[in-house]
């Protein structure tokens, strides 16, 4: 039984570019710190069109790791520009990618040029966003949650790979003791279940992401998101974030899935839905 209600309040343009725009911010970096040599045989790397920023990641398949990020909604998106993304997917050789759209995405027609472009909406995500207030009491954590340090590196650098099924620990690494990012993991039993980071922008905007098993995708449990959350959320004020954004990757129209009284209960609200779209 549902006892917290999310608030589904909108933001106007500018607090959805800013949110967008704090995305960006962490998934630039993150690409800036893949080892040189990995990147250029994986095709990681990442470039700015139209205000938004364009990332690949060609070796995975995934579309994922191939998206762009606040298009749109930074500035006006153009034929033009959309056609140079497509493009520019087109010259790797990427054809599993992802574009976004939102409620705020600009000019009105944009959503038609993706549908007569041969895209179509694959899925969406939940915007979730919570600003500095403190961190309301949650309940007892049931599991033990700790921060990454040098001396649990490569075993986080392991577990991410392995629920992603992906070759990322040489990059993964780089981010450990990396400015502004904070890695985090639950445990139970000594054993590590799951994992979530944390990129602190220079605005103190918090994105949390790098997160695995994803609940509602790769498994049905959302205790050991929510302890590692609650944490997060605790050390992210602590250490001087001025707000926190994340996503609900399993969304339901209802709201009725644990995710959001979990999420509901550490203040975070919903103020727009993303919809990604894709080639079918």
């Amino acid at each position: 039984m549902r006892t917290v209600v999310m608030d589904t309040t909108p933001v106007d343009l500018a607090g959805a570019a800013a949110i967008e725009g704090a995305e960006a911010q962490a998934w630039r970096d993150m690409f800036e710190a893949a080892p040189a040599e990995f990147a250029e045989a994986a095709g990681v790397g990442s470039r700015d069109v139209a205000g938004a920023l364009v990332i690949q990641w060609a070796a995975t398949g995934r579309r994922y790791f191939s998206r762009a990020i606040g298009l749109g909604v930074a500035e006006p998106v153009t034929e033009d520009a959309l056609d140079d993304i497509l493009a520019g997917y087109r010259a790797t050789g990427i054809d599993m990618f992802l574009l976004q759209s939102l409620p705020h995405c600009r000019p009105a027609e944009y959503e038609g040029w993706l549908r007569t472009r041969g895209l179509e909406p694959f899925d969406a995500q939940d915007r979730i966003v919570r600003d500095d207030r403190a961190a309301a009491p949650g309940p007892p954590l049931d599991y033990e949650v700790e921060r990454v340090t040098e001396a649990t590196a490569d075993e986080w650098a392991q577990f991410i790979p392995r629920v992603y099924g992906l070759d990322a620990e040489r990059w993964l690494r780089k981010l450990v003791d990396r400015p502004r990012w904070h890695h985090y993991v639950a445990r139970d039993g000594g054993e590590i279940v799951a994992a979530r980071s944390m990129y602190i922008c220079p605005d103190g905007t918090a994105w949390l992401g790098i997160d695995g098993p994803v609940p509602g995708v790769h498994w049905d449990q959302y205790g050991p998101d929510a302890a590692l959350c609650t944490v997060i959320v605790e050390d992210g004020l602590a250490r001087g974030a001025r707000s926190f954004i994340a996503d609900i990757e399993a969304p339901s129209d209802e709201m009725d899935t644990p995710a959001y009284e979990l999420f509901g209960r550490l203040g975070f609200s919903r103020p727009y839905v993303r919809t990604h779209w894709a080639r079918p």
